[in-house]
């Protein structure tokens, strides 16, 4: 019997995908996790992988969209009577539409205000669309050809609202609407860090060198998170759910737009483990190599634009995660310290919290708790 490979599902927010590529044509042997096709998501592009050995066989079009969990392709095992495709693919039973599952509520106002629900993404537990969604849908601002001037027409560019890009834009509007953002500030003096990169860098053990500023920022919010839990925590209908776990969010910038790749379990990976991890999945994030799992499960997001020379940031929550720390630029700048003025290396700390969730003392205490660890980062070499 065939194999299905199903459109895969990135996360709960991801509804269907769009084959760009396919990488194997038909009749052709694939090895088990070989890439078959590559598959661009509601957030990021990804390689779809075959799920066992044998004959594979494609059922979908270049630049089909397909929705999440049916049948883009199948396998014939090795060993099987291979049949004809136009009789295997008659042997192959669709899976059945995917149930749309709705709150009560949300039901309720979706009648009430004449809302077609398949027009939503739901972002409640295993994709339930939730009163919140209904309510972020209805107060949705929508632009208009007739806001633009005709007479530029032909001379402006138009990219499409499509995929991960509409996807990115629902989400933080969502987020906007739904969450009572805060943002904190804390200055932080990372003159030792800079030393330290500096020794690491001259280490005879390779390992050590290139350590990024990101390893250390997850190190220390990691750290920092198993003291103040309820930063790690997500708000599910009227439950405050705090994670055990720590699933660091690391946004990456690509040509194509800004995803967050996931360094999992970062409590239990030392600090040469978490910098190999980041620039494992930074690289195929650039090389359009992410796999579904590289970007789901996030529990706690780390936005650096400093690197671009950004002083600071007020960033937006990435739901369903209630924090987000923004890392500003390093500059040498004077301060004053005993009393006497001098050259220290310098950078701001941002960070930007659901006020539903945290209040302000813990919020506050966590931040500077970062802080202390990046100002003695030898507390984060193990």
């Amino acid at each position: 019997m065939p194999v299905n490979v199903l459109m895969p599902q990135i996360d709960h927010f991801m509804t269907q995908g769009t084959i760009v590529e396919w990488l194997i044509k038909d009749g052709e042997k694939v090895k088990k996790t070989e890439p078959l096709a590559l598959v661009e998501t509601q957030k990021v592009m990804v390689e779809v992988e075959a799920p066992i050995s044998g004959i594979f066989y494609k059922t979908q079009s270049v630049e089909s969209t397909v929705k999440v969990g049916e049948i883009i392709a199948f396998i014939v095992q090795l060993g099987d009577d291979l049949p004809i495709k136009q009789e295997m693919k008659k042997s192959i039973v669709k899976p059945e539409k995917t149930t749309v599952r709705v709150s009560p509520l949300a039901r309720r106002l979706a009648k009430e205000y004449e809302i077609n629900l398949s027009k939503i993404s739901g972002t409640g537990r295993e994709g339930m669309i939730t009163k919140e969604d209904i309510l972020s849908y209805k107060q949705g601002v929508r632009v208009t050809e007739a806001d633009f001037d005709s007479s530029k027409l032909g001379i402006e560019e138009i990219i499409p609202l499509v995929g991960w890009r509409k996807t990115m834009a629902e989400r933080m509007v969502f987020s906007m609407q739904n969450t009572a953002h805060v943002t904190t500030f804390a200055e932080v003096d990372v003159t030792e860090l800079r030393n330290l990169r500096k020794t690491l860098d001259n280490s005879e053990d390779l390992t050590k060198r290139k350590i990024s500023y990101t390893s250390f920022f997850v190190k220390a919010v990691v750290q920092a998170l198993s003291m103040y839990p309820i930063i790690n925590s997500s708000l599910i209908d009227d439950k405050i759910i705090v994670k055990k776990y720590f699933n660091i969010g690391v946004a990456v910038s690509r040509k194509n737009g800004l995803v967050v790749v996931v360094i999992h379990n970062a409590d239990q990976k030392s600090l040469i483990e978490i910098s190999k991890s980041i620039k494992d999945k930074v690289d195929r994030a650039r090389g359009t190599k992410l796999l579904p799992q590289d970007v789901r499960g996030g529990t706690f997001t780390i936005t650096n634009v400093g690197m671009f020379g950004t002083l600071m940031n007020t960033p937006i929550i990435n739901p369903p995660e209630s924090a987000i720390l923004g890392v500003g630029t390093i500059q040498k700048k004077p301060v004053v310290i005993n009393d006497k003025i001098v050259i220290r290396s310098m950078m701001f700390l941002c960070l930007t919290y659901d006020h539903r969730i945290i209040d302000g003392t813990p919020a506050i205490r966590f931040l500077q708790e970062v802080r202390r660890l990046l100002e003695n980062p030898s507390f984060l070499l193990t």
